[in-house]
């Protein structure tokens, strides 16, 4: 079994799953595009009764029938969404994670929807800090 910690950006919101990864998916359905204004969002799936708030306050917003983002309170950080659907799983933000870096995505999900230049990312210009 392994544990995972994360926290939100402000860190008031801290958390930690222990249990095995289920899934880390890379969604490009317009709805994930639309309430997180990214071209698409990475998710690390675990189930519900793993997962544990350690500190601070979420707040929730329903975006759809399907969906419901849980985040902190204070800053405003997405932790995780859930969906009536998926009521065992918690669907957590991957840039949560503090080992985000040592994970990768399995799978991209509604790929139809999926914007044609993310395949291409690769070839842009790529700077180690913003521009300046």
């Amino acid at each position: 079994m392994s544990t995972f910690k994360g926290s939100c950006n402000c860190e008031a919101v801290k958390y930690q799953v222990s249990g095995k990864v289920q899934k880390i998916v890379n969604c490009h359905c317009d709805l994930c595009r639309k309430i997180n204004g990214s071209a698409f969002s990475t998710y690390i799936i675990f189930l519900d009764n793993d997962f544990e708030i350690l500190s601070g306050e979420l707040k929730s917003h329903s975006v759809s029938e399907n969906a419901t983002k849980h985040f902190c309170g204070k800053c405003g950080t997405p932790i995780f969404n859930s969906d009536p659907k998926f009521s065992e799983l918690k669907i957590v933000y991957f840039g949560t994670l503090a080992l985000a870096n040592e994970l990768r995505p399995d799978i991209n999900i509604y790929s139809e929807s999926e914007l044609e230049w993310v395949n291409n990312i690769n070839s842009l210009p790529s700077f180690k800090q913003g521009i300046k």
